[in-house]
């Protein structure tokens, strides 16, 4: 059975970022995505799910400030977190969109400020960045939902908790199961992505390496 995130984080809510920022996993999640190389076309669309307090969908808006980056959270506390992360950064003017969303019905939003309902259409992102969510979800029914909204040749990456001892403590403690690497390819393989690539982080990304992989993928053609 999968629990709600927002039973697990939003109590934390205020101190999460704080807590990523000071044990370094913030800096190794950045030391990691810095590497990769994004094939991604000017004012590329790009949408951050299960965004939590905003590591990647911040990262990504310093990257490529000119994308427009829509960030979703089933859990409203972390979104208000993120929210007063993006004032104070001064990303706001850098077109990233906090909206509340499941998951499970990634197409179907609405957004934070406005509380406006907006149905995101197939195939409108280039870029679609996962990390540390889907194991909170049925991996079979989620991922075909999120590859729908990829462009044709779009990229998805999600960066996974390991199923390992780092990755057992993480799931006892927010309530969720690590999928195993070979369920996670499969799942790729069976909503329509190809070109599927395992990336292990390093060292360097300490300590993020210890308790989280990434798997890259494209939607077909």
């Amino acid at each position: 059975m999968h629990s709600s995130p927002k039973l697990a984080y939003g109590k934390v809510a205020g101190a999460y970022d704080a807590f990523l920022a000071f044990t370094g996993f913030k800096r190794g999640v950045k030391n990691f995505l810095s590497r990769l190389q994004f094939d991604l076309p000017p004012r590329a669309r790009i949408l951050d799910a299960g965004c939590g307090t905003g590591l990647v969908a911040c990262y990504l808006a310093d990257r490529f400030p000119e994308a427009e980056i829509c960030a979703f959270d089933i859990d409203t506390d972390m979104l208000r977190a993120m929210a007063r992360r993006v004032a104070e950064q001064g990303l706001a003017k850098r077109n990233i969109l906090l909206a509340h969303g499941n998951l499970q019905k990634p197409g179907h939003l609405r957004m934070l400020k406005t509380q406006e309902p907006v149905l995101i259409p197939n195939g409108y992102f280039d870029a679609i960045f996962v990390s540390g969510a889907l194991e909170h979800v049925p991996l079979a029914e989620t991922l075909p939902k999120l590859a729908r909204l990829l462009k044709p040749g779009g990229m998805l990456l999600n960066i996974s908790v390991k199923r390992n001892p780092a990755g057992a403590v993480l799931g006892m403690v927010y309530r969720f199961r690590p999928y195993r690497l070979a369920e996670l390819r499969q799942a790729f393989s069976d909503a329509g992505l190809q070109e599927i690539r395992t990336l292990r982080l390093s060292v360097e990304d300490f300590p993020a390496n210890l308790s989280r992989i990434a798997i890259l993928a494209r939607k077909v053609a």
